[in-house]
């Protein structure tokens, strides 16, 4: 809400006309694009980086690399013998 606030009452500055109003405008619009760019960053880039530190340190990026790797290499492998052969029939040497 304050980035907003800001930003739309640096609108009339930087679209300003008269005496001196370039060089107001031109801060106006260095404020704008960095509290735009200050809202980006605080609420997506930041929520996202921990999100992926904390997967890091509980190791689950690893393990989901692992896993689909397995997966990738147990469907190109499958055949039509079953995975789990039945007990009650003989096996062969």
């Amino acid at each position: 809400m304050t980035t907003m606030m800001l930003v739309a009452s640096m609108i009339p500055i930087a679209l300003g006309q008269g005496p001196g109003a370039a060089g107001r405008a031109s801060m106006a619009k260095i404020i704008i694009g960095g509290q735009m760019l200050c809202l980006v960053l605080s609420l997506l880039v930041t929520p996202i980086s921990y999100s992926i530190f904390d997967d890091w340190s509980q190791g689950r990026f690893f393990r989901r690399r692992k896993a689909s790797a397995q997966k990738a290499s147990a469907t190109e492998g499958t055949s039509a013998l079953p995975s789990h052969p039945d007990p009650a029939l003989p096996t062969t040497p």
